[in-house]
């Protein structure tokens, strides 16, 4: 009898560690597996992406302000060239005939304002003695000033002719080099006051700098002498540095009405490394750091996740309303976990800066993305998916 009462205890012990190792199997298949990392100070760097092409700070067009035939073209692309130094000739035969004509109109109203004065001058004398009358006087007198404005005019035809003279012969306005040739020797050019027809572009290559475009929601973050780093896509992944010169002030917006717009502003960064490969219009890409802050509490960008309120913590409003959405992350507490509100400061590519709701003492969950979007509640048990991969690997022989 006292035998069988053994057996019947040990009978018992046995089926009550089946039934927890099963209960705790069970358990386990409801926990839900994650990765965790503790809360820890690290550098957060905000930075502002943007692309566009790299130009030269100072570039001037060279056109023509008169027409004529290009007769002599004195410089070819990617010639160093001085301030003043002739780079090319248009016709000056008409140009020249002009000026001569205004030479002798001018002579003529010269000589015809000469004659005018002195016939003036004699008059008034004999009207102020009473031996002219004055309708005499006053005809004289409009004689003389007619002549005066006609050398006027004559002298400013002459001006205009010679200047077009000038603007026949095309010299570098600045020290620089010839960057492209829009013309060649034989072709005309169709010079206008109001309208430019180039014939080549001169640029101070001694000073590059990069022109991008800057998303709307970005621009409120950039400021002048901002440091930038600068990748030329045709320079392989060699960073160059610069800083922010200017901020356009007026946007462009490309799809205006459509549901597609997107509107950016023109930000212009000068580089202070300048590459000797590098050319005008080399496609580049920036990072324009907007603020650093060092050693301050730093989550994963991905362990941040939104919750209704009322699913984090209890509120005093009874009324009928839709609760707000709080960020919050989940910290790991023994195998469970709790939804925590945090105020997010800057971030940088892969983490938040955290101004309140956690410190270095938490360790949260930054994945999966399942997980953290849909399945993790406050109280949800979890369990740390690395040592579980741990746990099942075969030892070594």
């Amino acid at each position: 009898m006292k035998k069988k009462k053994i057996i019947i205890i040990l009978a018992a012990v046995l089926l009550l560690g089946v039934f927890i190792a099963f209960t705790l199997k069970q358990d386990n298949k409801k926990a839900i597996a994650v990765q965790m990392e503790k809360v820890a100070l690290r550098t957060i760097e905000s930075k502002v992406y943007a692309a566009g092409y790299v130009q030269p700070v100072i570039k001037v067009n060279i056109s023509a302000n008169v027409s004529g035939e290009i007769i002599a073209l004195n410089v070819r692309e990617g010639q160093e060239v001085k301030k003043g130094q002739v780079l090319a000739q248009l016709d000056q035969v008409m140009y020249q005939a002009e000026v001569e004509q205004a030479k002798s109109y001018h002579r003529s109203c010269l000589s015809a304002r000469d004659v005018a004065e002195k016939d003036f001058y004699r008059v008034e004398e004999l009207f102020r003695s009473g031996n002219y009358s004055e309708s005499q006087y006053d005809q004289t007198k409009a004689q003389y000033e007619q002549a005066v404005a006609t050398l006027e005019q004559a002298a400013a035809r002459l001006k205009q002719s010679e200047d077009n003279l000038r603007k026949t012969t095309l010299v570098a306005p600045i020290d620089g080099t010839v960057i492209g040739l829009k013309k060649e020797q034989g072709e005309i050019a169709m010079g206008s006051t109001f309208q430019a027809d180039v014939v080549m572009t001169v640029a101070d290559l001694s000073g590059m700098e990069v022109e991008v475009d800057v998303n709307e929601n970005d621009i409120v973050r950039v400021e002048l002498g901002d440091s930038v780093d600068i990748e030329i896509d045709a320079l392989g992944k060699k960073r160059f540095s610069g800083y922010v010169t200017e901020i356009s002030q007026l946007a462009t917006t490309v799809g205006a009405g459509t549901q597609n717009a997107v509107t950016n502003f023109k930000v212009l960064v000068k580089m202070t490394e300048i590459p000797a490969e590098i050319r005008s219009g080399m496609n580049a890409t920036v990072e324009i750091l907007t603020e650093r802050k060092e050693q301050v509490l730093a989550v994963p960008i991905r362990a941040v996740t939104v919750r209704p309120e009322d699913k984090v913590r209890k509120t005093a409003n009874g009324r009928n309303e839709k609760p707000m959405l709080l960020e919050v992350v989940f910290a790991v507490e023994a195998d469970t976990v709790r939804a925590v509100p945090v105020e997010l400061g800057i971030s940088s590519e892969d983490y938040f800066e955290v101004l309140s709701g956690v410190d270095t003492s938490y360790t949260i969950v930054t994945g999966n993305h399942q997980a953290l979007t849909f399945d993790l509640q406050s109280g949800t048990a979890v369990k740390d998916v690395a040592k579980v991969k741990q746990k099942g690997k075969t030892p070594k022989s």
